[in-house]
């Protein structure tokens, strides 16, 4: 994120994850002014501490982050101590997906509120400030799923949803200097994922190599910047070119 001259406000959603971590730390700089939202208080509070090592403002919040209320809440407290929100980043919720005969009720209403509902609450509160400032950058995360992977159906609509609501709001924002998009994140390295497992993902992606969350964090701060005032409602993949197998005729 450039344009050193301004303050910005950035409000993170999930920020107590690697991805959410590497997001912050790629806004963060003196003048830059941070919100950070999880569940994990301790992670938060770490992360809080050496963003203030860099010379940033920053609050973290510990919410709920699906109930609407506690939304309407958290945004409120954001607005209360900055005044304004610049910059939102909803970062993926974490949605385990099952085969379609074993999805329960329960499964289907716990993905579409933590993959659509809490965004959608989200920018539903953050938006029309942005558009009445004349301003805003809204990054939704994602992840390959959104194209309908096999056994991932409850997973698959709520990332499909959130695909057509930044689209939608890209379009009711456009004039008001506010661009809304996503990114969508492909595998990414991790240690709680087994050697043979990791080997086997990276040797299906064309770059031949697990992501990592500072690749999603640099695609997020692209769309994040003021300079990026001309890309609005657009689907980034950061997957290596793994999406393009999907766009593939067989």
């Amino acid at each position: 994120m450039e344009s050193k001259g301004k303050e910005r406000v950035a409000l993170i959603v999930n920020a107590d994850d690697a991805v959410g971590e590497a997001v912050a730390l790629r806004l963060a700089r003196p003048g830059v002014q941070l919100a950070l939202v999880g569940a994990d208080a301790g992670r938060l509070d770490r992360l809080a501490s050496r963003l203030v090592e860099k010379g940033v403002t920053v609050i973290a919040m510990v919410t709920n982050a699906v109930e609407p209320g506690e939304i309407r809440d958290t945004v409120a407290r954001v607005m209360a101590r900055y005044g304004r929100i610049d910059i939102l980043v909803h970062n993926e919720a974490a949605l385990a997906a099952k085969p379609l005969q074993e999805i329960a009720d329960a499964d289907v209403g716990a993905a579409l509120d933590a993959g659509l509902a809490a965004p959608f609450h989200y920018l539903r509160e953050v938006v029309p400030g942005m558009r009445k400032g004349g301003f805003g950058r809204v990054v939704c995360l994602s992840d390959l799923r959104y194209l309908g992977l096999a056994n991932t159906a409850n997973v698959a609509a709520a990332r499909s949803g959130l695909f057509g609501l930044t689209r939608a709001l890209a379009l009711e924002s456009a004039r008001d200097g506010v661009t809304v998009s996503t990114v969508v994140i492909g595998d990414l390295d991790s240690d709680a994922t087994p050697a043979a497992e990791r080997e086997k993902l990276a040797g299906s992606i064309p770059v031949k190599r697990l992501g990592t969350p500072a690749d999603v964090a640099n695609a997020v701060g692209f769309l994040a910047a003021d300079s990026s005032k001309y890309v609005t409602g657009q689907t980034l993949f950061v997957c290596g070119g793994k999406s393009a197998y999907f766009s593939m005729s067989i």
